[in-house]
């Protein structure tokens, strides 16, 4: 039964390309190979990354934009609330959202382009990304030339699980809109068994949970990410993987700064069987994991989703500890594979919303902390001198 329950839940779509100089390869703990990619969001003087702004706000963003009326559901006050979508409903076939063209911003204002508009996200290399780190560590202790905007606390760094029938190469445009509109780097990787790493073997759950944690250690040890700058972004099947990882760096006492849980289910097995447990051979038990995370948990769901009910995402919300329940987002009348294609708008004003409140306050106390306490040591140093 096991074969034929993975043989169901992974569908590894015909592999797409990538430049092979963008992607980063790690090793998982079963030394299986799988690509990665970074994109690095433009930052400002303070080192938080820069918005572009949505249809129809000036350059900054902040209001919304106009478009067709779209609604969502508030567990809290259970009512609807109505905002504005700039695109029209879709049908569920498309597994990976679109950008628009109205979104879509090339020039990175070098000449040309737009002068309002920010510059874009770019992808990094793995050599960049490591100069980076280094460049950036000598000019936090006076010896570099000063300048770095790279992995400052101001900018958070989202690690970004796939859904099922996704690889690298489809889910690319939509983590560059997400870096460009919510000022954030992404992360992104590839299961095993998947796209780049279709040679690896099979995918599998230990394979899965090994394979994020991969990512998740060149984040925080090769690069020095630190936890609390790195969130969780968990789509369907990915949701497995970042409540596993989510509770796992909770339980080793540096909990993730964040995670976010789109369309994730209680179990693989209760997605078509109520078993009021979690039965032997079930695969990604999300349900077991929830009430050990210690990290502002957004849930994001459509109430008409035919893959994962809708109730999963409510009773999941129901096992996290009560001071990490963000505001969830529930979307009326969207299903599985097109809430965030529908409504583009509202999505990113709610995810926003979610790291004004929940991330980037944690994120500027701690780097105004940094600072005071470099400055300490630059007057200690400058005393012993004398």
């Amino acid at each position: 039964m096991g074969d034929a329950i993975s043989s169901l839940l992974f569908q590894p779509p015909p592999p797409t390309r990538l430049k092979e100089s963008k992607v980063i390869w790690l090793t998982n703990s079963f030394g299986k190979r799988i690509p990665a990619f970074f994109i690095e969001c433009p930052k400002d003087r303070n080192g938080e990354g820069i918005r572009a702004p949505l249809p129809g706000e000036s350059g900054g963003g902040g209001g919304r934009g106009g478009g067709e009326a779209a609604s969502y559901y508030s567990k809290e006050s259970g009512s609807l609330h109505h905002t504005l979508a700039g695109s029209r409903t879709t049908n569920n076939t498309t597994q990976t959202p679109q950008t628009p063209s109205s979104y879509n911003n090339n020039s990175n204002n070098k000449g040309g382009g737009d002068p309002s508009m920010p510059p874009t996200p770019q992808i990094r290399t793995s050599k960049e990304l490591e100069m980076s780190y280094l460049n950036g560590h000598r000019s936090s202790n006076g010896s570099g030339s000063g300048g770095y905007t790279g992995f400052t606390p101001g900018a958070p760094t989202i690690l970004y699980s796939h859904a099922n029938a996704e690889d690298l190469g489809n889910i690319y445009p939509w983590c560059k809109f997400l870096s460009k509109m919510l000022g954030v780097n992404i992360f992104a990787y590839d299961y095993t068994g998947y796209g780049l790493a279709t040679d690896q073997g099979d995918p599998s759950e230990e394979y899965c949970f090994a394979d994020v944690t991969a990512a998740y250690t060149y984040l925080n040890q090769t690069l020095q990410i630190p936890a609390h700058s790195i969130l969780l972004y968990g789509r369907s099947l990915g949701s497995g993987p970042s409540c596993y990882l989510a509770a796992k760096t909770a339980e080793e006492g540096e909990a993730v700064g964040g995670l976010i849980l789109h369309a994730p289910f209680l179990s693989v097995y209760r997605i078509v069987l109520e078993s009021g447990c979690t039965l032997p051979g079930d695969r990604f038990p999300n349900v077991d994991y929830a009430p050990f995370i210690r990290s502002p948990v957004l849930f994001i769901h459509g109430t008409k989703d035919s893959i994962v009910p809708f109730n999963h995402s409510e009773r999941l919300l129901d096992t996290v500890i009560e001071p990490y329940r963000a505001d969830p987002l529930f979307i009326k009348d969207m299903g599985h594979n097109n809430v965030h294609a529908s409504v583009r708008p509202l999505f990113v004003e709610r995810l926003r919303e979610y790291l004004d409140t929940h991330v980037l306050p944690e994120l500027r106390e701690r780097r105004k902390h940094s600072s005071s306490s470099r400055m300490m040591m630059k007057v200690r140093s400058a005393r012993l001198a004398r």
